[in-house]
């Protein structure tokens, strides 16, 4: 990493510019990052900006309490300022990973503004500005740009808890996420030493796949369970089970969500012989932990074959998984869902549940997902959407509702129980996080 500190040393937003460096370095491009570093600096030696411009119009800090509701419709407007003027000067669309490099840029959590428009508000002044943002000393993840400012944020971010997130403040929070980092690090390095070879994973996947060799003499409800009380038993780590869990959660996620979902879907469920299972729209994290699958082997005795679809654009194909002598578990792959469903045609077979992960329905490629959402309705198929966020659940929720889904209130608009427990910053936010598979945006049958 001090390596790619000195190679970006001259760039004019060093917070940015180090994070762009680390991300393609670790896929082996630095050519890559060469014209992200020169449009950075570029972006200020032009001595203007939009982002100033709306933060100057603006005031969520006046007396002594903080418009929340203004602070993030500006830091909105600011974000999609700085995206607008740097695809400018780079001369093609960002990337979503290139995006966030702008969502995750640090900001004063009372007015919104950053390191680089500080920089830039003093040069049109023709002042030489020595001030910089301020950290929050004890999650280091939290800034400010002056006392008073910390002062407004302060009481709230160390003491008030987050709904929905066990009683934790936003620092306490921001220091688990710092953790889990540190974990992730340490995995990362301990597969390195090991195979040097290896691609490094990337910054957005969890390291860590893991699932309880145990098998269950029967079926037990998911409903009012917990992770722990679900998985802390089976860890025999040396210290710190709290990152260790929370990072296995990520992948685990794919299979209690299968599992919840069988369960609310069909009352007291009665495990079958055979669970066919379509997973809608996979990418990385559902390709890179089909081994986790395994669990639902695992948590179903009676099961004696395991059939799952992976159905979507970004196949190319998934190897079979061994279960080391267990039920047989088939994968297969196809393009998108409701084209492998005409396809089929009379030769189609319902499965016991299509899931689809994080979907983003209501984001990418919306017109292609109503088209599958129209066919599982349609088909009557046993259904389930999940989403990173509470507004992408909502906003897919209403795409469902309003093409007739039935959709069963237990599965959404809601937390998802087993959603991952690894949590991350929302990237173009000064509060909040997301979590993968982390809310049901609906379930229909």
């Amino acid at each position: 990493m001090l390596d790619v500190v000195k190679r970006v040393k001259r760039s004019y937003s060093p917070g940015i510019c180090i994070d762009s460096a680390h991300l393609y370095l670790y896929q082996g491009d630095w050519a890559r990052h060469k014209p992200v570093c020169k449009a950075l600096r570029a972006l200020e030696d032009a001595g203007s900006s939009m982002a100033l411009h709306f933060y100057n119009l603006a005031d969520p800090t006046s007396g002594d309490v903080i418009n929340t509701q203004e602070l993030a419709e500006l830091t909105g407007m600011c974000l999609h300022a700085d995206v607008y003027d740097f695809e400018k000067i780079i001369g093609r669309p960002l990337i979503m990973i290139e995006r966030n490099l702008f969502g995750w840029e640090p900001r004063c959590a009372a007015c919104g503004i950053t390191d680089r428009m500080i920089r830039i508000r003093a040069k049109q002044q023709g002042q030489a500005s020595s001030t910089q943002l301020q950290k929050c000393m004890d999650c280091q993840s939290t800034f400010f740009c002056s006392p008073r400012h910390f002062a407004l944020i302060k009481k709230t971010h160390g003491t008030v808890p987050i709904n929905g997130y066990g009683n934790l403040s936003q620092c306490q929070l921001n220091q688990q996420i710092r953790e889990d980092v540190r974990f992730f690090n340490l995995l990362s390095d301990a597969k390195t030493s090991i195979s040097p070879d290896a691609p490094t994973a990337l910054a957005d996947s969890a390291p860590l796949t893991w699932a309880p060799e145990r098998v269950m003499d029967e079926w037990s409800s998911l409903k009012g369970s917990t992770w722990e009380g679900e998985f802390a038993s089976h860890l025999d780590v040396p210290a710190g089970k709290g990152p260790f869990l929370r990072s296995a959660s990520d992948g685990l996620a794919l299979p209690m969500t299968i599992l919840y979902a069988l369960e609310v879907l069909n009352g007291e469920w009665k495990p079958k012989d055979t669970l066919v299972i379509h997973v809608l729209g996979p990418s990385g994290p559902e390709i890179q932990n089909s081994m986790v699958f395994e669990e639902i082997v695992h948590r179903l005795p009676g099961l004696k074959r395991l059939e799952l679809l992976l159905c979507g654009p970004e196949m190319s194909g998934v190897n079979q998984t061994d279960t080391k002598g267990g039920p047989e578990m088939e994968l297969d792959t196809c393009p998108t869902y409701h084209e492998h469903i005409q396809q089929k045609g009379s030769s189609f077979k319902v499965p016991d549940l299509a899931v689809a992960f994080n979907s983003g329905a209501s984001e990418v490629e919306s017109d292609s997902w109503k088209e599958t959402m129209k066919m599982l309705i349609e088909k009557k198929i046993p259904s389930v959407f999940t989403s990173f966020n509470e507004l992408e659940a909502a906003k897919e929720s209403a795409m469902l509702s309003e093409l007739g889904a039935p959709l069963v209130p237990e599965l959404g608009p809601c937390r998802n129980p087993w959603g991952s427990m690894l949590l991350k910053t929302e990237p173009g936010r000064l509060d909040g996080f997301y979590n993968s598979n982390g809310w049901f945006a609906g379930g229909f049958k």
